[in-house]
Protein backbone atom coordinates (compact mmCIF):
# COMPACT_ATOMS: atom_id res chain seq x y z
CA UNK A 1 0.00 0.00 0.00
CA UNK A 2 2.66 2.62 1.17
CA UNK A 3 4.68 1.69 -2.43
CA UNK A 4 1.39 2.59 -4.37
CA UNK A 5 0.73 5.90 -2.43
CA UNK A 6 4.63 6.76 -3.08
CA UNK A 7 3.78 6.10 -7.06
CA UNK A 8 1.00 8.12 -7.12
CA UNK A 9 1.87 11.09 -5.26
CA UNK A 10 4.69 11.37 -7.45
CA UNK A 11 3.22 10.61 -10.81
CA UNK A 12 0.98 13.94 -9.60
CA UNK A 13 3.50 16.56 -8.39
CA UNK A 14 5.45 18.60 -10.75
CA UNK A 15 6.48 20.78 -7.88
CA UNK A 16 10.27 20.48 -6.79
CA UNK A 17 11.31 17.51 -3.82
CA UNK A 18 10.45 19.07 -0.43
CA UNK A 19 12.73 18.32 2.04
CA UNK A 20 10.52 16.91 5.10
CA UNK A 21 13.19 17.54 8.01
CA UNK A 22 11.84 17.60 11.47
CA UNK A 23 12.49 20.08 14.32
CA UNK A 24 11.38 20.39 18.05
CA UNK A 25 9.14 23.20 19.20
CA UNK A 26 6.37 24.34 21.54
CA UNK A 27 3.33 25.97 21.49
CA UNK A 28 3.84 29.24 23.08
CA UNK A 29 6.75 29.75 20.20
CA UNK A 30 4.93 28.07 17.42
CA UNK A 31 2.86 29.91 14.90
CA UNK A 32 0.11 28.61 12.97
CA UNK A 33 -1.46 27.05 10.48
CA UNK A 34 -0.18 23.57 11.07
CA UNK A 35 -1.40 20.66 10.23
CA UNK A 36 -2.41 17.79 13.38
CA UNK A 37 -0.76 14.49 12.49
CA UNK A 38 -1.52 13.12 15.55
CA UNK A 39 0.28 12.29 18.90
CA UNK A 40 2.16 9.65 20.72
CA UNK A 41 1.70 9.26 24.95
CA UNK A 42 5.19 9.36 26.40
CA UNK A 43 4.29 9.09 30.20
CA UNK A 44 2.02 9.91 33.03
CA UNK A 45 1.34 13.22 34.14
CA UNK A 46 0.65 14.45 37.48
CA UNK A 47 -2.42 15.20 37.52
CA UNK A 48 -3.97 11.77 36.43
CA UNK A 49 -3.33 12.58 32.62
CA UNK A 50 -0.79 12.21 30.31
CA UNK A 51 2.10 13.56 28.78
CA UNK A 52 1.92 13.64 25.37
CA UNK A 53 4.00 14.63 22.10
CA UNK A 54 2.04 16.60 19.36
CA UNK A 55 3.35 15.60 15.85
CA UNK A 56 2.80 17.93 13.29
CA UNK A 57 3.61 19.75 9.98
CA UNK A 58 4.24 23.10 9.32
CA UNK A 59 3.52 24.47 5.51
CA UNK A 60 5.47 27.49 6.31
CA UNK A 61 8.53 25.67 6.64
CA UNK A 62 7.91 22.62 5.04
CA UNK A 63 9.22 20.69 7.85
CA UNK A 64 7.55 18.53 10.58
CA UNK A 65 7.58 19.84 13.94
CA UNK A 66 7.13 18.03 17.02
CA UNK A 67 5.68 19.29 20.01
CA UNK A 68 7.31 17.52 23.43
CA UNK A 69 5.91 17.02 26.66
CA UNK A 70 2.79 18.53 26.34
CA UNK A 71 0.17 17.30 29.71
CA UNK A 72 -3.37 16.13 28.76
CA UNK A 73 -5.90 15.97 31.52
CA UNK A 74 -7.63 13.04 31.85
CA UNK A 75 -10.78 13.97 30.39
CA UNK A 76 -8.64 15.17 26.95
CA UNK A 77 -6.94 11.71 27.48
CA UNK A 78 -9.93 10.22 27.03
CA UNK A 79 -11.53 12.16 24.19
CA UNK A 80 -11.61 12.35 20.72
CA UNK A 81 -10.23 15.23 18.50
CA UNK A 82 -13.80 16.44 16.08
CA UNK A 83 -12.50 19.59 15.03
CA UNK A 84 -10.69 22.60 14.41
CA UNK A 85 -11.61 26.29 14.03
CA UNK A 86 -10.30 29.61 14.84
CA UNK A 87 -7.46 28.31 16.86
CA UNK A 88 -9.49 26.04 18.75
CA UNK A 89 -9.24 22.08 18.89
CA UNK A 90 -12.36 20.58 19.86
CA UNK A 91 -12.76 17.56 21.18
CA UNK A 92 -15.43 14.81 22.67
CA UNK A 93 -14.59 12.42 25.67
CA UNK A 94 -15.64 8.94 24.71
CA UNK A 95 -17.29 8.28 27.92
CA UNK A 96 -19.60 10.86 28.95
CA UNK A 97 -19.73 12.72 25.71
CA UNK A 98 -18.71 16.09 26.85
CA UNK A 99 -17.04 18.52 24.35
CA UNK A 100 -13.83 20.21 25.23
CA UNK A 101 -11.97 23.15 23.02
CA UNK A 102 -8.38 23.44 23.38
CA UNK A 103 -6.24 26.53 22.68
CA UNK A 104 -2.58 24.79 22.85
CA UNK A 105 -1.13 28.40 22.37
CA UNK A 106 -2.62 29.58 25.14
CA UNK A 107 -2.97 26.17 26.88
CA UNK A 108 -6.31 27.48 27.79
CA UNK A 109 -9.03 24.62 27.97
CA UNK A 110 -13.23 25.19 28.18
CA UNK A 111 -15.64 22.61 28.93
CA UNK A 112 -19.07 22.35 27.03
CA UNK A 113 -22.27 19.90 28.31
CA UNK A 114 -22.51 16.41 26.77
CA UNK A 115 -23.62 16.46 22.97
CA UNK A 116 -25.45 13.63 23.21
CA UNK A 117 -25.71 11.56 19.46
CA UNK A 118 -27.31 8.56 17.92
CA UNK A 119 -24.97 5.60 17.94
CA UNK A 120 -24.74 5.79 13.93
CA UNK A 121 -24.75 9.30 13.85
CA UNK A 122 -21.50 10.86 12.52
CA UNK A 123 -19.58 13.94 13.02
CA UNK A 124 -18.49 16.34 9.80
CA UNK A 125 -16.76 19.59 11.49
CA UNK A 126 -17.02 22.14 14.53
CA UNK A 127 -16.60 25.71 13.89
CA UNK A 128 -16.74 28.55 16.32
CA UNK A 129 -17.65 32.28 16.52
CA UNK A 130 -15.54 34.77 16.52
CA UNK A 131 -18.08 37.61 18.85
CA UNK A 132 -17.63 38.22 21.88
CA UNK A 133 -20.66 35.75 23.06
CA UNK A 134 -18.74 32.50 21.57
CA UNK A 135 -21.11 30.25 20.24
CA UNK A 136 -19.79 26.37 19.30
CA UNK A 137 -21.59 24.90 15.89
CA UNK A 138 -21.04 20.78 15.58
CA UNK A 139 -22.50 19.80 12.08
CA UNK A 140 -23.56 16.35 11.68
CA UNK A 141 -24.37 13.97 8.63
CA UNK A 142 -28.09 14.42 8.03
CA UNK A 143 -30.23 16.86 9.02
CA UNK A 144 -28.80 18.77 12.32
CA UNK A 145 -26.28 20.97 13.61
CA UNK A 146 -26.10 21.36 17.18
CA UNK A 147 -25.64 24.93 18.94
CA UNK A 148 -23.58 25.47 22.58
CA UNK A 149 -23.38 29.19 24.20
CA UNK A 150 -20.43 29.40 26.60
CA UNK A 151 -22.08 28.52 30.06
CA UNK A 152 -25.05 27.15 28.42
CA UNK A 153 -26.25 24.04 30.62
CA UNK A 154 -27.26 22.32 26.94
CA UNK A 155 -26.91 22.12 23.66
CA UNK A 156 -29.76 23.53 21.20
CA UNK A 157 -30.79 21.30 18.49
CA UNK A 158 -31.54 22.59 15.09
CA UNK A 159 -33.12 20.89 12.38
CA UNK A 160 -32.51 21.34 8.52
CA UNK A 161 -33.63 20.55 5.18
CA UNK A 162 -32.08 16.90 4.02
CA UNK A 163 -30.91 15.93 1.47
CA UNK A 164 -29.70 19.30 0.32
CA UNK A 165 -27.82 19.91 3.26
CA UNK A 166 -26.52 16.23 4.41
CA UNK A 167 -23.33 16.39 4.04
CA UNK A 168 -22.71 20.38 4.23
CA UNK A 169 -19.92 21.34 6.45
CA UNK A 170 -20.60 24.58 8.86
CA UNK A 171 -18.58 27.89 8.57
CA UNK A 172 -18.73 31.07 10.73
CA UNK A 173 -19.13 34.29 8.66
CA UNK A 174 -17.17 37.19 10.37
CA UNK A 175 -18.60 39.40 7.72
CA UNK A 176 -22.51 38.42 8.13
CA UNK A 177 -22.14 37.29 12.03
CA UNK A 178 -23.93 34.12 11.46
CA UNK A 179 -23.15 30.24 10.31
CA UNK A 180 -23.29 28.71 7.16
CA UNK A 181 -24.40 25.66 5.95
CA UNK A 182 -23.11 25.26 2.56
CA UNK A 183 -26.00 24.26 0.13
CA UNK A 184 -24.96 21.76 -2.35
CA UNK A 185 -27.82 21.47 -4.47
CA UNK A 186 -28.11 24.64 -6.92
CA UNK A 187 -31.81 23.97 -7.58
CA UNK A 188 -33.23 23.81 -3.27
CA UNK A 189 -35.75 26.66 -3.17
CA UNK A 190 -36.54 25.88 0.58
CA UNK A 191 -35.93 28.12 3.53
CA UNK A 192 -32.87 29.32 4.28
CA UNK A 193 -32.86 30.75 7.80
CA UNK A 194 -32.87 27.78 10.67
CA UNK A 195 -32.37 30.01 13.65
CA UNK A 196 -34.88 28.30 15.94
CA UNK A 197 -37.80 30.42 16.71
CA UNK A 198 -38.22 28.66 20.13
CA UNK A 199 -34.74 29.93 21.59
CA UNK A 200 -34.72 33.69 21.26
CA UNK A 201 -31.48 33.73 23.04
CA UNK A 202 -29.40 32.08 20.93
CA UNK A 203 -27.61 35.05 19.22
CA UNK A 204 -25.86 33.45 16.01
CA UNK A 205 -28.21 32.71 13.31
CA UNK A 206 -27.96 29.74 11.86
CA UNK A 207 -28.00 29.90 7.51
CA UNK A 208 -28.00 27.82 4.33
CA UNK A 209 -25.69 29.66 2.05
CA UNK A 210 -27.44 29.59 -1.38
CA UNK A 211 -24.10 29.51 -3.66
CA UNK A 212 -24.58 31.20 -7.23
CA UNK A 213 -24.49 28.49 -10.25
CA UNK A 214 -21.30 27.02 -11.25
CA UNK A 215 -20.87 29.08 -14.69
CA UNK A 216 -18.50 26.14 -16.21
CA UNK A 217 -18.26 23.39 -14.24
CA UNK A 218 -18.02 20.78 -16.65
CA UNK A 219 -16.47 22.72 -19.48
CA UNK A 220 -13.48 22.74 -17.15
CA UNK A 221 -13.30 18.90 -16.97
CA UNK A 222 -11.95 16.76 -19.87
CA UNK A 223 -14.71 14.67 -21.40
CA UNK A 224 -13.70 11.21 -19.80
CA UNK A 225 -14.02 13.16 -16.47
CA UNK A 226 -17.21 14.49 -17.37
CA UNK A 227 -18.86 11.14 -18.55
CA UNK A 228 -18.13 9.35 -14.67
CA UNK A 229 -17.68 12.09 -12.40
CA UNK A 230 -20.65 11.56 -10.51
CA UNK A 231 -19.52 7.62 -9.82
CA UNK A 232 -15.42 8.09 -10.37
CA UNK A 233 -14.82 10.84 -7.76
CA UNK A 234 -16.33 11.59 -4.11
CA UNK A 235 -16.73 15.91 -4.59
CA UNK A 236 -16.69 17.82 -1.56
CA UNK A 237 -17.99 21.11 -1.57
CA UNK A 238 -16.49 23.40 0.94
CA UNK A 239 -17.77 27.02 1.81
CA UNK A 240 -15.01 29.31 2.70
CA UNK A 241 -14.36 33.08 3.54
CA UNK A 242 -11.55 35.35 3.34
CA UNK A 243 -10.97 37.51 6.28
CA UNK A 244 -12.03 40.78 3.59
CA UNK A 245 -15.48 39.01 2.87
CA UNK A 246 -14.77 36.99 -0.12
CA UNK A 247 -16.41 34.17 -0.42
CA UNK A 248 -15.52 30.77 -2.30
CA UNK A 249 -17.14 27.94 -3.07
CA UNK A 250 -14.47 25.18 -3.48
CA UNK A 251 -14.92 21.34 -4.57
CA UNK A 252 -12.55 18.76 -3.62
CA UNK A 253 -12.22 15.63 -6.08
CA UNK A 254 -10.66 12.71 -4.46
CA UNK A 255 -10.36 8.98 -6.40
CA UNK A 256 -9.88 5.44 -5.24
CA UNK A 257 -7.26 2.68 -6.35
CA UNK A 258 -7.05 -0.80 -5.05
CA UNK A 259 -3.31 -2.14 -4.17
CA UNK A 260 -2.90 -3.00 -7.77
CA UNK A 261 -3.78 0.53 -9.14
CA UNK A 262 -6.83 -0.24 -10.47
CA UNK A 263 -9.50 2.43 -10.42
CA UNK A 264 -12.11 1.93 -7.77
CA UNK A 265 -15.12 4.29 -8.65
CA UNK A 266 -17.00 6.02 -5.55
CA UNK A 267 -20.41 4.56 -6.92
CA UNK A 268 -19.18 1.05 -7.34
CA UNK A 269 -20.65 -0.13 -3.96
CA UNK A 270 -18.74 -3.44 -3.87
CA UNK A 271 -15.37 -2.10 -3.00
CA UNK A 272 -17.22 0.14 -0.03
CA UNK A 273 -17.25 -3.16 2.53
CA UNK A 274 -15.06 -6.42 1.70
CA UNK A 275 -12.12 -4.41 -0.15
CA UNK A 276 -12.24 -1.02 2.22
CA UNK A 277 -9.05 -2.14 3.84
CA UNK A 278 -7.23 -2.66 0.43
CA UNK A 279 -8.00 0.96 -1.33
CA UNK A 280 -6.14 3.55 -1.53
CA UNK A 281 -7.05 7.29 -2.01
CA UNK A 282 -5.89 10.32 -3.41
CA UNK A 283 -6.65 13.81 -4.41
CA UNK A 284 -7.19 14.27 -8.33
CA UNK A 285 -8.10 17.56 -8.52
CA UNK A 286 -9.41 20.87 -6.61
CA UNK A 287 -11.64 23.64 -8.16
CA UNK A 288 -12.48 27.12 -6.77
CA UNK A 289 -15.59 28.79 -7.42
CA UNK A 290 -15.61 32.56 -6.58
CA UNK A 291 -19.31 33.91 -5.48
CA UNK A 292 -19.93 36.64 -7.54
CA UNK A 293 -22.42 39.07 -5.61
CA UNK A 294 -22.89 41.18 -8.53
CA UNK A 295 -23.13 38.84 -11.68
CA UNK A 296 -25.07 35.90 -8.94
CA UNK A 297 -23.01 33.66 -10.35
CA UNK A 298 -20.18 31.10 -9.23
CA UNK A 299 -17.66 31.45 -12.18
CA UNK A 300 -14.64 29.21 -12.31
CA UNK A 301 -11.33 30.80 -11.16
CA UNK A 302 -7.42 30.00 -11.42
CA UNK A 303 -6.72 33.11 -9.59
CA UNK A 304 -7.35 33.95 -5.72
CA UNK A 305 -4.26 36.59 -5.33
CA UNK A 306 -2.04 35.79 -2.50
CA UNK A 307 -4.61 33.94 -0.57
CA UNK A 308 -4.40 29.99 0.57
CA UNK A 309 -7.50 28.02 1.45
CA UNK A 310 -7.07 25.09 4.00
CA UNK A 311 -9.14 22.18 3.55
CA UNK A 312 -9.38 19.25 5.88
CA UNK A 313 -11.60 18.06 8.46
CA UNK A 314 -11.52 21.31 10.06
CA UNK A 315 -13.58 24.50 9.35
CA UNK A 316 -11.80 25.76 6.46
CA UNK A 317 -10.05 28.86 6.14
CA UNK A 318 -8.30 31.31 4.25
CA UNK A 319 -4.91 32.82 5.11
CA UNK A 320 -2.98 36.02 3.14
CA UNK A 321 0.53 34.20 2.01
CA UNK A 322 1.63 38.22 3.08
CA UNK A 323 1.07 37.91 6.49
CA UNK A 324 2.34 34.35 6.69
CA UNK A 325 5.82 34.05 4.85
CA UNK A 326 6.51 30.68 3.49
CA UNK A 327 3.22 29.53 2.46
CA UNK A 328 2.93 29.88 -1.35
CA UNK A 329 -0.16 32.19 -2.71
CA UNK A 330 -2.63 31.01 -4.78
CA UNK A 331 -2.62 27.76 -3.68
CA UNK A 332 -4.89 25.14 -1.59
CA UNK A 333 -3.65 23.17 1.44
CA UNK A 334 -5.26 19.95 1.57
CA UNK A 335 -5.17 17.20 3.98
CA UNK A 336 -7.51 14.44 4.96
CA UNK A 337 -10.24 11.95 4.06
CA UNK A 338 -7.39 9.31 3.53
CA UNK A 339 -5.91 10.79 0.62
CA UNK A 340 -2.60 12.55 2.58
CA UNK A 341 -1.99 15.74 2.51
CA UNK A 342 -0.51 18.05 -0.17
CA UNK A 343 -0.98 21.40 -1.90
CA UNK A 344 -2.46 22.14 -4.99
CA UNK A 345 -1.21 25.11 -7.24
CA UNK A 346 -4.20 26.91 -8.72
CA UNK A 347 -2.19 28.51 -11.51
CA UNK A 348 -0.56 25.44 -13.06
CA UNK A 349 -3.86 23.35 -11.88
CA UNK A 350 -1.17 20.61 -10.21
CA UNK A 351 -1.04 18.32 -7.06
CA UNK A 352 2.20 18.09 -5.12
CA UNK A 353 1.97 15.64 -2.11
CA UNK A 354 4.11 17.20 1.35
CA UNK A 355 5.08 13.46 2.11
CA UNK A 356 5.97 10.05 0.58
CA UNK A 357 4.26 8.60 3.42
CA UNK A 358 1.19 6.75 3.83
CA UNK A 359 -1.14 8.88 5.22
CA UNK A 360 -2.39 9.10 8.97
CA UNK A 361 -4.90 7.29 10.22
CA UNK A 362 -8.01 9.08 11.19
CA UNK A 363 -9.21 12.57 10.66
CA UNK A 364 -6.86 15.13 9.70
CA UNK A 365 -7.04 19.12 11.21
CA UNK A 366 -5.21 22.41 10.20
CA UNK A 367 -4.90 24.37 13.24
CA UNK A 368 -5.62 27.89 11.71
CA UNK A 369 -4.31 31.18 13.83
CA UNK A 370 -6.84 32.49 16.61
CA UNK A 371 -8.12 35.28 14.08
CA UNK A 372 -8.49 33.16 10.92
Amino acid sequence: MSHLFRRVSKNLSSFPTRSLSSRRSNFSTATPPYLLLGSDIVGDSPCGGKLVNFNLYDPKTQKHVKIENQTLTKELNESKWIGSSRGWLASMNKNDSTVHLSNPSKKKTISLPPLTRDKFEHLVNVSVSSSDCCVVAVKFYGSRVSLCRLGDSEWTRVDVPCPSFHSSTVIYSERDERFYLNNCNPDYTGPTDFTPTSNPGLLTPVSGYMRFPFSNFLEEMPEQEEETCLSRFKIQQQLVQSSSGQSFIVCWFVERFTDRGEAAPWGDTSYNNNNKEGLCKKTHKIMVFRQDEEQRLGPHTDDIGDLCIFLGDNEAFCLSAKDYPGLNPNSVYFGGHGSGFGICDLATRTISYLSDSPPPSGRMFWIPPSSA
